[in-house]
């Protein structure tokens, strides 16, 4: 175009300087008329106009491709961009992501500094729970067990929640500190049932008396100062046994076992330090003390430190601790109770210890800063008693890639200087008498077996045991007064508890939704001392006794 604009001007201005010197060659040139210039000078005005136009037509036209092209590069940016961004925001993928699906719902920061995962269970159960016998059919006498049962109903059954939860874990300002917080929704009554004839009396216990209240189970920070060394501090499951190491979804029977539930620790609050290796583990922890449960409502060591305030201290020392080995397979392995077809061979040893004391104070007028263990304080005794508790654990698990074998053993030393039974069975005013029972001796061991049947369908079998191994003082406690006489009896010399247990389950997809069916049968009687509701489990006076179960659980 610019070469266009050059022709054009240097035509006309030849014509110019022609049109300037024509007079002075009128002698050399032939003559051109004035008529003749004007006609060629409206020639070429005619095709500059011509020209002109088309010189115009063509920068319009460049002009508007320019634009078209630098439009279609600007939508192009912004259009990925916006892609970009959508697949940040709805990717099921975790890496680099902000929110999604990666083993359970999370929500991320864009450089992963800050996590939450939520997450939870459901668990639906149907319970039928069937004794022989109650103390009313029981002849008294020599020949009769001569203790009265918690409930005397020949059946109990219904459907119940056991298990819904609400579960909050992640990490803050890095993958170094860690932190969860889980709850519970607990049943409407307490995990105790009380005669008589048909109709459990309900009493004041760790449930309440309102339906699904949310209970805390864990709140704990945990931060890794180097490679395998952390420290967590807040209320966690006491590090002791694998029967309570293993979440209750990933339990080989939908729930722990009568064993574990009794001789486990359960729950505190205080302070852990770990250590993580290849194939080493080690847990010990500084707490509040162990949740007894070794004689279901009559307490030995009376702790009970799930949620307790500060200054209902339970222990003035405690001490746990469990390590592992790994002899073979891999740690995630056993964060379950089952060992699906085709995973490697895995074999884990572990021993756990506990030890705590804390001095009992009966006579609240006289604390002077020392720990109040029992509630009802009658009838008063010395200020110097403690209760001291030792316990040792040992477990081996085999997972041979569709089968299963685990083994655990238990043994419990109580030096009981003021022991009292909870809840229920107060017939003195709300009151109940303190017995210092002296060393009371308990074990308890647990074998089970699984395999697989199919992909998805498992099936599994075994027996719990528990026992009164010694006591030398336990035996006083049929020598209460009168109004007590046919409570306290049935705790002094419990019978041997035995429960055999099969059943199956069927993963619709892996631990994250199955459903479960086991029958239990106890070919001897149970004693208050091993009774467990929660698991459908109550004393009776006379031998046989089973409970079925059946449970549909969905994890997320």
């Amino acid at each position: 175009m610019r070469r266009m604009r050059y022709t054009v001007g240097a035509t006309l201005a030849a014509l110019a300087t022609a049109g300037g010197t024509g007079h002075a060659q009128d002698d050399q040139v032939p003559g051109i008329t004035l008529e003749q210039m004007a006609e060629r000078l409206a020639e070429l005005e005619d095709r500059n106009r011509t020209l002109q136009g088309r010189v115009n037509e063509l920068e319009s036209a460049e002009g508007d491709q320019w634009l078209t092209e630098q439009r279609a590069t600007e939508i192009r940016g912004v259009v990925t961009d916006v892609l970009a961004d959508a697949e940040t925001r709805t990717s099921l993928q975790s890496s680099g992501m902000t929110a999604g699906w990666d083993k359970g719902f999370f929500l991320q920061s864009p450089d992963g500094r800050f996590r939450l995962n939520v997450g939870g269970m459901v668990q639906t159960r149907y319970v039928y729970s069937h004794i022989r016998g109650t103390f009313a059919d029981t002849p008294s006498g020599e020949d009769g067990p001569g203790f009265q049962a918690e409930d005397d109903a020949i059946r109990r059954y219904g459907w119940d929640l056991p298990h819904t939860r609400l579960d909050l874990t992640g990490h803050l300002f890095g993958k170094d500190t860690t932190f969860r917080v889980m709850g519970q929704y607990a049943n409407q009554r307490n995990s105790w049932l009380q005669v008589y004839y048909g109709q459990p009396q309900v009493v004041a216990g760790e449930f309440g008396y309102s339906n699904g209240f949310l209970q805390l189970l864990d709140s704990w920070i945990a931060h890794e100062f180097s490679d395998g060394f952390t420290v967590k501090v807040g209320q966690f499951k006491l590090p002791f046994d694998r029967g309570w190491s293993v979440g209750i979804g990933n339990q080989l029977t939908g729930d722990r076992t009568a064993v574990a539930l009794h001789m486990g620790l359960g729950r505190s609050q205080g302070i852990e330090l770990g250590w993580d290796l290849d194939d080493i583990r080690a847990r010990f922890a500084v707490s509040e003390g162990a949740q007894d449960r070794l004689f279901e409502q009559y307490r030995l060591a009376v702790t009970d430190p799930l949620n307790s305030p500060y200054y209902d201290t339970q222990a003035e020392l405690s001490f746990s601790t469990r390590w592992e080995w790994k002899l073979a397979g891999a740690w995630s392995d056993f964060e379950r109770m089952t060992s699906p077809p085709g995973e490697e061979f895995g074999l884990l040893v572990g021993v756990g210890g506990h030890y705590q004391r804390g001095k009992v104070n009966l006579n609240p007028s006289s604390q002077n800063g020392t720990t109040t263990t029992n509630p009802f304080p009658f009838p008063p005794t010395s200020d110097n008693n403690y209760n001291s508790w030792v316990g040792l654990t040992g477990d081996v698990t085999a997972n041979l890639g569709g089968a299963t074998i685990s083994a655990s053993a238990y043994y419990h030393n109580v030096s009981s200087g003021a022991s009292y039974l909870i809840g229920g069975f107060s017939p003195v005013a709300n009151s109940n008498p303190t017995v210092d029972v002296g060393t009371v001796q308990i074990v308890g061991a647990s074998l089970y077996g699984s395999m697989y049947v199919t992909q998805e369908a498992e099936l599994f079998a075994g027996v719990d045991w528990m026992s009164l191994l010694g006591s030398n003082r336990l035996d006083q406690l049929n020598d209460l007064p009168d109004a007590t006489r046919s409570f306290y009896p049935a705790y002094a010399d419990p019978s041997q508890y035995i429960g055999i247990n099969f059943g199956g389950t069927y993963y619709i997809d892996g631990e994250d939704l199955k459903i479960g069916a086991s029958v239990t049968y106890f070919p001897t009687s149970v004693s208050p001392n091993w009774n467990t509701p929660e698991l459908g489990i109550r004393s009776t006076p006379t031998s046989d006794e089973y409970v079925l179960r059946g449970y549909v659980q969905l994890m997320f």
